[in-house]
């Protein structure tokens, strides 16, 4: 066979003769933990497939995974490419070389096929979709997806054209436009990969399946399981009105799913729609020509920003280095991450933290010790946990085993045995330093000296709990979001004392969990709630001046907000709201002042949000008695009225003054405390503020957090209305001040850093 290594200049290809005219193209990418199609990788495929279409003693062609130990098969295109280019015309020209380049496998004369194992995503995937063929490993970590409308843009390789000619219109919208991945038994059961394998026997099934398919016509050879597009899908994609049905039926599934501020999806169908008109190669132009578009479109460089910011947290950083104000401390090696694993963890207080917390442990692979004062907190947690799984269980994404397994895991107490073995132990008791303390004091004297503290505190302060304790090099804080299930952040906060090793430790915990921590300096509120208190204060204060409380949540909805800021206070709690909010005006002073209005609410009987099901809207059954349709929360009337909502008022929708308005009143504030966030540096970086308020507060991703908001917007524009106010409460931080005057930017400060591993 022809000796390729004259013919790579990034040295990620080398061929590997397996006889009998079957060789193996591995892929293994030198100083990258996974393997990238950067621009130099795609080139250098470019040259080695023209050079081995040449060669006479190659029959098949198989791509290999060269770093089958590292959980990915091919992560993708490299994203800090394609979030480098600006330029539309640039985009689609480099989308129509990837487009050539992977499609050389199909138009070879040589049979080709792609051997899986590991993750296969976006350009991966698009890779093995234009071999001949395709085989798959059982194994957890192989999966194969297009996720690219997910970071803003569409599968621009050939994924748009080749899946659907391969299984279909129908099974392959839903894959590209939502971007799920599936596993090797999905993927076959779709038609996407033609055998699956158990990874031991994967490399000797590929050389053993090319050597059948040559003997059973080559390229020409059709596998039993591969089925082919019904006959009444293509003829109704061959009539233009059907295939606009088609696509309008699909439209109004995205607009119902993502609404009409993520733009890929709606090109994605495009392409796919009108390519399904037209042959492979003008297929492929409309693809390059639409992903061009949307590369260069502020909306996917925000989603790439957040996903490289999410990157970093889910893998840590490889450049991270002590600053000056945080020495490392020496002291004895903790126990490693991996020791947390088999070891019991606690959790001090059955509320709903404490309750959601341990049903998230069991889930991934954890013993758990719950313990409250009573047994009725611990019967209610338990019944939630069972909630939680059932729920999980509904949506097929735990089985009955499953479940049945992780509700074993999970004891409870009311006293203080069973704690000794554990190597966490997560306070989750209620929001009062006193509490606090005194718990975490009780459990330290029942651990081993190694255990590891935390508490899930969302604004006290951990250095204040640590200077009670004997062992404070072992606290910190792990603070999870509300519903812990779901939500991805946890604020990992490094009080005064605690170790180095610890923070580390903990961080590593919550990977483990599948969560994304973010490592965060001592202060009040941390990062999210400190930044989110100012945000709906003024709602609050919004609602004593007149305004109605589901207009101006509708408001926030339009800009993009999950949900409005009343709608958030209620799924908070009311009192949680308070607390924090107190908590912060004693430490930060006037502009995060509660409104008096809170305590008013507060002193009502039930009115609490969601959780007593009254709140400024009724929740569950007592929302449905005010629905006639049944509906499960309804605006609470008698709350209204103490703010002047009038029940003629409620149902109208705001104006468009209205919603300016009210999203500058609100989001400038929350700005500008993220402006004191880094000021402070509870965090170091702009891209850390946007990726903890999109992860933890939905915080709308296409808009790139509140800092890229604000230099969209303008910090001059921001800087003037809260200076002009004359409001002390809005007195603008002196770092938006300079920024404004320099005419610069919050992202200005960095460059975002792209952690190994990240494509699309």
């Amino acid at each position: 066979m022809i000796d390729i290594r004259n013919l790579t200049t990034t040295g990620a290809w080398r061929l590997e003769d397996e006889g009998e005219g079957i060789g193996f193209l591995a892929f293994d990418l030198p100083g990258e933990k996974v393997n990238k199609l950067t621009l130099r990788v795609v080139e250098d495929l470019e040259r080695i497939l023209d050079t081995l279409a040449k060669d006479p003693d190659l029959r098949a062609l198989v791509v290999w995974n060269g770093k089958f130990d590292s959980g990915t098969f091919i992560a993708g295109a490299d994203i800090r490419e394609i979030r480098a280019v600006s330029d539309p015309a640039e985009a689609t020209r480099l989308a129509r070389r990837g487009q050539l380049a992977l499609g050389r496998f199909s138009k070879m004369p040589l049979v080709t096929a792609a051997a899986i194992h590991g993750n296969c995503l976006g350009g991966g995937t698009e890779l093995a979709l234009a071999c001949d063929f395709r085989l798959a490993s059982l194994s957890p970590s192989t999966k194969i997806g297009l996720p690219e409308v997910q970071l803003g843009i569409l599968p621009g390789f050939g994924g748009t054209q080749r899946l659907p000619r391969l299984i279909g219109v129908t099974r392959a919208l839903p894959l590209i436009l939502t971007g799920k991945t599936l596993d090797a038994k999905a993927a076959a059961r779709a038609g996407i990969v033609d055998e699956v394998v158990y990874p031991a026997l994967l490399r000797a099934r590929a050389r053993a399946f090319a050597l059948e398919a040559l003997a059973a016509g080559g390229k020409a050879y059709r596998p039993r399981r591969r089925k082919p597009v019904p006959r009444s899908e293509r003829l109704m994609l061959s009539v233009g009105p059907l295939r606009n049905w088609i696509r309008s039926k699909a439209r109004k599934d995205i607009e119902s799913r993502v609404g009409l501020d993520y733009p890929a999806p709606f090109r994605a169908l495009d392409a796919v729609i009108d390519g399904s008109a037209t042959s492979l190669e003008e297929g492929l132009e409309i693809e390059a020509r639409l992903v061009g578009e949307l590369i260069a479109s502020p909306i996917s460089k925000n989603l790439m920003d957040l996903f490289l910011a999410s990157e970093e947290l889910r893998r840590g950083r490889r450049d991270e280095k002590e600053t000056a104000d945080v020495p490392k401390r020496p002291e004895k090696q903790l126990s490693s991450a991996a020791a947390l694993h088999s070891d019991p963890v606690g959790v001090l207080g059955a509320g709903v933290m404490g309750g959601a917390i341990a049903a998230l442990l069991a889930q991934n692979g954890y013993r758990v010790r719950l313990r409250d004062i009573a047994l009725e907190p611990l019967q209610a947690a338990l019944k939630k946990v069972r909630e939680i799984y059932a729920s999980l269980e509904k949506k097929r994404r735990r089985s009955r085993r499953e479940v049945v397994n992780d509700m074993a895991a999970i004891t409870a107490t009311t006293g203080m045995d069973g704690f000794e073995r554990c190597g966490l132990v997560i306070e989750a008791v209620v929001e009062d330093m006193e509490v606090k303390r005194r718990v975490l004091g009780e459990i330290e004297g029942k651990v081993s000296p190694d255990t590891l503290l935390a508490s899930n505190t969302s604004s006290l302060l951990i250095t204040e709990l640590q200077s009670s304790l004997t062992r404070p090099e072992r606290v910190l804080g792990l603070h999870f979001f509300n519903p812990v299930h779901r939500m991805p952040l946890v604020e990992v906060v490094r009080g005064s004392r605690t170790s180095d090793e610890a923070l580390e430790r903990g961080e590593a915990f919550a990977r483990k969990l599948g969560k994304l921590p973010l490592r965060v300096e001592d202060g009040p509120g941390f990062v999210v709630n400190r930044i989110l208190t100012p945000y709906l204060n003024e709602a609050v204060r919004l609602f004593e001046e007149g305004a109605s409380p589901p207009r101006v949540d509708e408001a926030l909805r339009a800009f993009g907000m999950p949900m409005g800021p009343f709608e958030l206070l209620d799924e908070v709690g009311l009192d949680v709201a308070a607390k924090v909010s107190r908590v912060l005006h004693e430490a930060l002073g006037a502009r995060v002042e509660p409104p008096q209005t809170i305590s008013t609410l507060l002193s009502l009987p039930g009115v609490r949000g969601k959780k007593t099901g009254k709140g400024f809207y009724l929740h569950d059954s007592e929302g449905r008695k005010e629905s006639k349709g049944g509906g499960r929360r309804r605006p609470n009337l008698e709350v209204l009225a103490l703010g002047g909502t009038s029940s003629t008022s409620v149902g109208s929708a705001p104006t468009a003054e209205e919603r300016e308005a009210w999203t500058a009143r609100l989001l400038y504030p929350m700005i500008n405390e993220a402006a004191f966030v880094l000021e402070d540096r509870i965090v170091e970086r702009p891209s850390q503020v946007d990726a903890a308020m999109v992860l933890g507060t939905g915080f709308p991703p296409f808009r790139g957090g509140p800092l890229r908001y604000a230099d969209t917007v303008g910090l001059r524009k921001i800087v003037s209305f809260l200076g002009g106010s004359g409001n002390a409460r809005w007195k603008p931080c002196e770092l938006l001040v300079r920024l404004a005057e320099e005419g610069s930017s919050f992202h200005a400060l960095e460059r975002v850093k792209v952690p190994a591993g990240a494509g699309a």
